[in-house]
C-alpha cells in the first residue's frame, strides 16, 4: 500500500469517528469498519467478500415499510422504468413480519424506516417504532414533511421515534413545488409546531443539483425558527435515466462549495448549533463517496444493509427492487452474507458493475472478464441486472 493510500485512510478515519446522522460513536465498532475500509483499499479484488457478522459493526439497518407515496419528486427512483416494471411500487410490509425479525436486529445502533415511499403513510410505523426501540437505540425515519400534521405529532412522539429526517429541495417558494410537488412553507410550519411540542432531533436533507442549488441558498434563513434542527445535510445527485432525460445535471464542485459556504456563514450568523454535513473539508472524504471516486469500490454492500418492502435483502438502497434473499424466511444473518451477496461484492471488487451502478454512481468497468463472463456472474445475483 502506498504512502498516499495510508494518508487517505487516516483522513477518512477522522470522518468515521464523527457522530454523523445518528451513527454509532463506539470506537471498537467504528474500528471494525475502518479495518474493512482499509482492507478493501489494500487488497482490492483480493479482499474478502464477507461483510461483518456482528450487527454492531454495521452502519445501520434500513427497512422499507411502504412504497406508497403522496408526492412525485423528479429525482426519485420511483420514476425509473425498471422500478415500475418490477412491480415494486404501491406495496406495504406487514407489521407481523417486521415484528418477527426485530429481535435479530439487536446490536445495530440505528434502524431507519426508509425506501421508495413516505414511511408515515404506513399506519403501523408508530407501533413498529415502539417495538423496535426494545432492540435498537436509535429508530428514525425520513419524511417528505407533508405527513407531519397536527394529528400525527402526538403519535410520533409516543412511538419512540428518536430522530427524524425531513426532505426539502428548495427554499424560494417555487423550486420545492416544481421538484417535489409540495410547499416548503407548509412543511416548515409543520416543523415549527413539531419542534414546539417535541425534543426529537431533526435533520433537513436537501438534494443538490444545478437545477436547484440557487433555491437552496436561503435554507438557513427560512429554517432558523425550527428549534430541534441538529443537522443540515446536502445530498449530491445519484443520476438516473429519468433525470438524464429531463436534462437535470449534477452540481459543479464550485457551486457546491458556494452553497456550503453560504450555509456555514448563515449558521454562524444566527448562532445556530447545527452540524453542516458535509462541510467543505469533508466533501471529498465521505467514506462511501471516497471509495467510489478514488478506488472504484462501493462500501455500501459491505456495511449498509437494506430490507425491501418484500422482505428481501438488497445490494443497495438505490437497487431496492433487486430482492436477493428473503430475511423473513432465512433470517438476517443468513441472507446478509449469502452466496448472492458475496458474489455481488466480489464482482464489484473486480470492477464488474452493472448498468445501474455505472449510471447512478459513476462506477467504472475495469474487469478483464469478457462481457459474457461479466453478465453470467451478475445474472447469478439477479436476473434483471444488465451490462
Amino acid at each position: 500500500m502506498s504512502l498516499n493510500d495510508i494518508e487517505n485512510i487516516n483522513k477518512v478515519e477522522s470522518y468515521f469517528y464523527k457522530r454523523i446522522r445518528g451513527l454509532d460513536t463506539n470506537k471498537e465498532n467504528i474500528k471494525k469498519r475502518i479495518d474493512k475500509f482499509s482492507e478493501l483499499i489494500r487488497l482490492k479484488e483480493n479482499a474478502s467478500d464477507l461483510s461483518f457478522e456482528d450487527n454492531s459493526a454495521l452502519r445501520r439497518i434500513s427497512i422499507v415499510l411502504t412504497t406508497k407515496c403522496n408526492l412525485k419528486c423528479v429525482w426519485c427512483h420511483r420514476e425509473e422504468k425498471h422500478v415500475k416494471d418490477a412491480g415494486y411500487l404501491e406495496k406495504e410490509l406487514h407489521k407481523d413480519k417486521v415484528k418477527k425479525i426485530l429481535p435479530e436486529l439487536k446490536g445495530f445502533h440505528v434502524l431507519t424506516w426508509g425506501g421508495l415511499g413516505e414511511p408515515l403513510l404506513n399506519k403501523d410505523i408508530y407501533e413498529l417504532s415502539k417495538e423496535a426501540r426494545k432492540y435498537v437505540p436509535i429508530v428514525k425515519t425520513t419524511s417528505n414533511g407533508t405527513t407531519l400534521v397536527k394529528k400525527n405529532i402526538p403519535k410520533i412522539i409516543d412511538s419512540g421515534l428518536n430522530y427524524l429526517e425531513v426532505s426539502i429541495d428548495g427554499f424560494d417558494n417555487a423550486a420545492n413545488k416544481k421538484l417535489r410537488g409540495s410547499d416548503e412553507n407548509v412543511i416548515i410550519e409543520n416543523l415549527i409546531e413539531f419542534s414546539d411540542k417535541s425534543s426529537i432531533p431533526l435533520q433537513i436533507n436537501s438534494v443538490v443539483s444545478e437545477e436547484n442549488y440557487i433555491s437552496l441558498l436561503g435554507a438557513v434563513d427560512k429554517l432558523k425558527d425550527v428549534k430541534n434542527i441538529v443537522c443540515l445535510h446536502a445530498i449530491p445527485l445519484f443520476m438516473t435515466k429519468h433525470m438524464i432525460e429531463k436534462g437535470i445535471k449534477k452540481i459543479s464542485n464550485s457551486n457546491f462549495i458556494k452553497l456550503l459556504n453560504r450555509w456555514e456563514s448563515d449558521i454562524k450568523k444566527y448562532k445556530l448549533n447545527w452540524e453542516l454535513s458535509p462541510n467543505q473539508a469533508e466533501t471529498s472524504f465521505d467514506p462511501v463517496i471516497f471509495l467510489k471516486e478514488k478506488y472504484n469500490i462501493c462500501f455500501t454492500p459491505f456495511e449498509d444493509p437494506t430490507i425491501n418492502v418484500d422482505g428481501n435483502i438488497v445490494p443497495c438502497s438505490r437497487l431496492q427492487h433487486l430482492g436477493i434473499e428473503n430475511v423473513f424466511e432465512k433470517g438476517f444473518k443468513a441472507v446478509w452474507n449469502c452466496k448472492k451477496m458475496k458474489t455481488f461484492r466480489r464482482e464489484q471488487l473486480k470492477g464488474n458493475y452493472g448498468d445501474l451502478c455505472q449510471r447512478e454512481c459513476s462506477m467504472k468497468v475495469t474487469t478483464s472478464q469478457t462481457n459474457e463472463e461479466r453478465l453470467k456472474e451478475l445474472k447469478s445475483v439477479h436476473q434483471s441486472i444488465e451490462l
